[in-house]
């Protein structure tokens, strides 16, 4: 009928799934499917920092396990961030050791508070969706931590960090360390959230919204229950089971942002040593994703290898409009 809906896993993911928590797993990415249908695409952001509490999550989204991984993940990447700058890690002793002699360049002997005001994002990356017919499969879907900056500069409407400095050389300090974490800390970070374990519902959760952007542009407007449900912000049997909070999130935010996720003092041999103290915030926007590369027909398209590494991909979906 033209209600008819068919979700399958990619049998590298029922490696481990048997019985009762495949089914399990299915009906949880199912859940994700139909969240991204339900809700506008603009709905599916956070962002974290200490001045706009109130601007954290979409109000329809934080109802939703969705907007619960995501803020769970974006607390992750502080955590993450931070650890690929502490001074005990080999990227990190390398990362401020240039940050020290940069410094001293332009501050000579006197004693300076270094800032490194920086704002990760996670957003898509390359998404490769192979369609048929009624039918499409996630061929590669990456996601990529992205410094603010850079977000913004393509045309993203995220509210910027304040990163005035009162001294030119405070200005300048920074931009140098945002350029060493480009080359340093982003890619490292890059490869975890595309890798780890600590991201793998993120990824699902992603790779379920790609298949319902794709079912958006291909149904709306069709005669068909989930055709239907396209938009309306309709959440009935979508919302979280477990109850919580995002202020609990904000909290663990502001605790990650006063303490910092390291304090150290790194004695330096020189008579001007310094207390390091570095604090980070980011986001997630997965929202319009508007670069999606499609494979059409089996056996007539261009064939893509998943990338090694990558957790298999979640989903295929089959669908009738």
């Amino acid at each position: 009928s033209s209600n008819d809906f068919q979700l399958f896993l990619d049998s590298d993911n029922l490696r481990d799934l048997t019985g009762t928590l495949a089914e399990e797993t299915t009906k949880q990415l199912l859940g994700y499917f139909l969240i991204g249908i339900s809700l506008p695409n603009s709905s599916f952001w956070v962002n974290l920092r200490p001045d706009t509490p109130d601007k954290m999550i979409d109000s329809f989204l934080e109802n939703t396990d969705v907007g619960k991984i995501f803020l769970e993940a974006d607390i992750q990447l502080k955590k993450d961030t931070a650890q690929a700058t502490s001074p005990e890690t080999p990227e990190g002793k390398e990362y401020w050791d240039k940050i020290y002699l940069k410094a001293e360049e332009l501050f000579a002997n006197q004693n300076v508070t270094i800032p490194t005001l920086t704002r990760p994002w996670i957003v898509p990356d390359e998404i490769i969706v192979r369609e048929t017919g009624q039918n499409a499969y996630i061929y590669k879907a990456t996601l990529k931590v992205m410094l603010e900056e850079d977000y913004l500069a393509q045309g993203n409407g995220a509210e910027a960090a304040d990163y005035s400095f009162s001294d030119k050389r405070l200005k300048e300090l920074n931009e140098y360390s945002t350029r060493l974490l480009k080359e340093k800390i982003i890619p490292k970070l890059t490869r975890e959230i595309n890798t780890s374990k600590r991201y793998a519902q993120l990824r699902q959760v992603y790779y379920s919204l790609i298949l319902a952007q794709w079912f958006k542009k291909k149904f709306t407007g069709r005669n068909s229950f989930y055709a239907s449900m396209i938009d309306r912000r309709n959440l009935t049997g979508l919302t979280s089971d477990k109850a919580w909070s995002k202020d609990e999130y904000f909290r663990q935010y502001q605790k990650s942002f006063r303490e910092g996720e390291y304090n150290y003092k790194v004695l330096m041999q020189s008579p001007y040593a310094r207390k390091v103290r570095s604090y980070f915030s980011g986001g997630i926007a997965i929202g319009n994703i508007s670069a999606i590369a499609q494979v059409v027909a089996p056996g007539r398209g261009r064939e893509v290898a998943l990338p090694q590494g990558l957790i298999s991909k979640s989903l295929r979906v089959t669908a009738s409009g």
